[in-house]
């Protein structure tokens, strides 16, 4: 492993190495939206690939040279490094890596890093916060953007997670848990809104990894009319996504995966999800050097008639509905408008003042806005939830039963 002996002498090194990986096919297009979801190997740290250096380049290149517009990323694991990538890529590209919204020391992140020409922030948070657990102490991310194509301007919400990996009971009982709070949420809180999930699934669709259970996500596979996952086929022709020590990915698992909601599934060209099998043969020993995953992409057509993108009247001021259900038996939603994008705090309190919950924390489009504070972790009892956004600050009291 180098040793990191600083943000710049680390940028020289890759500078040394950027002959290493070449010819990486283009797989977006300017007249597409193109994502593509990809677990970078432990990506900066003594875990994943030896050489920083080189796998740093390589992932460079593959961003770089494949022009696909967002990228959902996992295993962040190193804050130096991924400055260093978002440094490399210039102006054309910008990125976050989540915050440790689990208070561990666990270094593996997730993120995000999109085309600023095409794509205009409204809203970056961590969703579902009060399950950390369940998530393996990576809270999905959510990143809501309006994204400017040739023809249109389409908005639309992408979410990255990294789901409990192995095949072991616990393991397999909290990608179930994950998949039905991602699945309320989608249902209830984002019930209109074109969404894409992307992330390292840990998991197969026909079938659980873990010996003799169904896939924790049948409860999207059931839904069929509101969900879909672009990488199914995949799945069905048992095409790795997770290479393992297979340097062509010719064996391994289907964990990588790309779900939508129905609001796109005109938009979704077909046939289009695909993994990135090409990095093997374009990259030098691709699983040894950059990562064990192979990245997953998908392709998405809108005209002047696809996405909405009509605005909703704005309020003149900010704006709290009462939160409901209350009283509540497990959870209940908090509903708020914004006149201008703004910072968003919410807040649950216990009646000694304690926080017990943060349901939103993060920057906020101008518009509606719902925060789902989950309280079955909880005992019944009176709460307080308060919302702060600049000087503005309202509080209730709400009741679990």
């Amino acid at each position: 492993m180098i040793q990191r002996y600083g943000f710049f002498f680390l940028l020289l090194l890759v500078s040394s190495l950027s002959a290493a990986a070449q010819n990486i096919p283009v797989k977006g297009s300017g007249a597409t939206l193109d994502v593509a979801t990809w677990n970078i190997e432990w990506f900066g740290a003594s875990n994943g690939p030896s050489n920083d250096a080189l796998q740093l380049s390589n992932v460079k290149a593959v961003i770089e040279q494949s022009a696909i517009d967002l990228w959902a990323l996992q295993e962040l694991a190193d804050q130096e490094d991924f400055d260093a990538l978002l440094d490399m890529l210039g102006d054309n590209y910008d990125g976050v890596r989540a915050e440790n919204d689990c208070g561990t020391s666990f270094e593996q992140r997730i993120g995000f890093i999109w085309k600023t020409d095409l794509f205009t922030i409204q809203r970056l948070q961590p969703i579902l916060t009060s399950s950390c657990f369940e998530f393996a102490q990576r809270l999905p991310l959510q990143l809501d953007a309006r994204i400017a194509l040739p023809d249109t301007t389409v908005e639309i919400t992408f979410i990255t997670v990294h789901m409990k990996a192995t095949g072991d009971n616990d393991s397999y009982n909290r990608r179930v848990a994950a998949s039905g709070l991602l699945k309320n949420q989608l249902d209830f809180l984002l019930r209109t809104t074109p969404v894409v999930v992307l992330g390292d699934f840990n998991d197969e669709l026909g079938r659980s990894i873990s010996s003799g259970r169904t896939s924790p996500y049948v409860n999207f596979l059931d839904d069929p009319e509101d969900y879909a996952f672009t990488t199914l086929p995949l799945d069905q022709q048992n095409l790795a996504t997770f290479c393992g020590s297979s340097s062509a990915c010719t064996s391994g698992s289907t964990l990588d995966h790309i779900l939508l909601t129905d609001e796109l599934f005109d938009a979704y060209m077909a046939d289009s999800g695909d993994r990135f099998i090409e990095l093997t043969s374009s990259i030098n020993n691709y699983v040894n050097t950059t990562s064990d995953h192979l990245p997953v992409i998908a392709r998405f057509y809108f005209d002047d008639t696809g996405v909405s993108t009509e605005q909703e009247e704005l309020p003149t001021t900010i704006t709290v509905k009462s939160a409901f259900p209350n009283p509540f038996e497990q959870s209940t939603t908090l509903t708020y408008s914004l006149p201008e994008p703004t910072y968003v705090r919410i807040e649950v309190f216990d009646m000694l003042g304690r926080q017990v919950a943060m349901p939103a924390n993060g920057f906020a489009s101008a518009g509606t806005h719902q925060a789902l504070f989950d309280a079955r972790n909880l005992p019944p009892g009176i709460y307080l939830m308060r919302l702060s956004a600049e000087d503005f600050v309202r509080t209730q009291r709400i009741v679990r039963l």
